[in-house]
């Protein structure tokens, strides 16, 4: 299920460069928002796993467009930093809540057709962000028309490549934490909290990125908290101590929400023109697919070690990629 909402997620976003010119954004919010309700209600009745799988795979398409959206906004704003920590931060806050709210009450009341319908309330009331986007924009030229991904300069490709070993990790991590931590011997009272809190994390880094912006420079700023996010993953070696499982795991959503603002910036900074930043989120999502399968491989063939090792190789090359650019330091 989780691979068919990225790979539509992905699709998405792959193929924006077609879509996004030819549609009015302020428009397709509420029938985007209608397209993942639509699909969460046959999820919800569903008894067939195809159909599931398709359902899913269509509210993948669709939340990977309207993010596709929300990224191209970002990138147009004077701080695009801090309009990307800015959403992050709402977004995660959301997330984090809802998910609370599914398992607490949902779930053990009305079970999984509960949340489908749960979530499809959610949507609708997000839909009304539809009215906060300006009425016509990108309803015509838009800049992204016509544009060929492989013209890309090479400094959008590192990024966007960057953009995308960051997320693999990230997701190698988050989808063996909870094994993690019963390997090390503890029980899902101890783990729970710890895993919940990672989406917290992720917002209160973002917090930060909005905080300090681009005053200690875009690059250097980066750079720090991808060698600290590196150090996170480097503490799940010692993971048989439960308060460095802790700041391994939450260190690890911390991090991550720090440094995506970044990324994301670096991004719309060498794309002043808004044509390849429609790509974050394909970026996102390839690397979100490939980090559990990687991180599967290894840790059958060698553990938290191998695992490890996989995670720390992936932030050097991102960090590299980061490294090479050469890319205007403030906003």
């Amino acid at each position: 299920m989780g691979s068919a909402y990225l790979v539509g997620f992905s699709i998405a976003s792959l193929s924006a460069l077609w879509w996004i010119a030819r549609f009015n954004w302020r428009a397709l919010i509420p029938v985007g928002a209608a397209g993942v309700v639509a699909a969460l209600v046959v999820l919800a009745g569903s008894d067939s796993y195809l159909l599931s799988v398709a359902s899913v795979l269509i509210v993948g398409v669709i939340m990977g467009g309207l993010w596709t959206i929300a990224y191209r906004i970002f990138s147009a704003s004077p701080d695009p930093e801090r309009s990307f920590a800015t959403g992050i931060v709402v977004s995660y806050t959301i997330l984090a809540a809802i998910s609370f709210t599914i398992g607490r009450w949902i779930v053990p009341e009305y079970g999984l057709s509960g949340s489908a319908y749960f979530l499809s309330g959610i949507i609708v009331l997000l839909a009304a962000s539809a009215f906060l986007v300006p009425a016509g924009l990108a309803s015509e030229g838009d800049s992204t028309a016509g544009t060929n991904f492989f013209r890309a300069p090479a400094n959008v490709v590192f990024a966007l490549l960057g953009l995308l070993t960051t997320s693999l990790v990230f997701a190698a991590v988050w989808a063996f934490a909870e094994r993690l931590g019963v390997a090390s011997g503890f029980d899902s009272t101890q783990i729970s909290p710890i895993v919940a809190s990672n989406l917290l994390g992720s917002a209160a880094g973002s917090v930060l990125a909005g905080m300090l912006g681009t005053r200690f420079g875009r690059k250097r700023t980066l750079l720090i908290g991808l060698s600290v996010m590196t150090l996170s993953v480097l503490c799940l070696l010692w993971a048989d101590s439960y308060w460095i499982y802790g700041v391994a795991v939450v260190g690890l959503g911390f991090t991550v929400g720090f440094v995506l603002p970044y990324q994301m910036g670096t991004v719309a900074a060498l794309d002043k023109d808004g044509k390849f930043v429609v790509f974050i989120g394909a970026a996102q999502g390839v690397g979100s697919a490939l980090g559990p399968v990687l991180a599967g491989i290894g840790f059958g063939l060698g553990g938290i070690t191998a695992l490890v090792s996989i995670a720390v190789t992936a932030m050097v090359v991102s960090a590299v990629l980061f490294a090479v650019i050469k890319v205007r330091e403030t906003t």
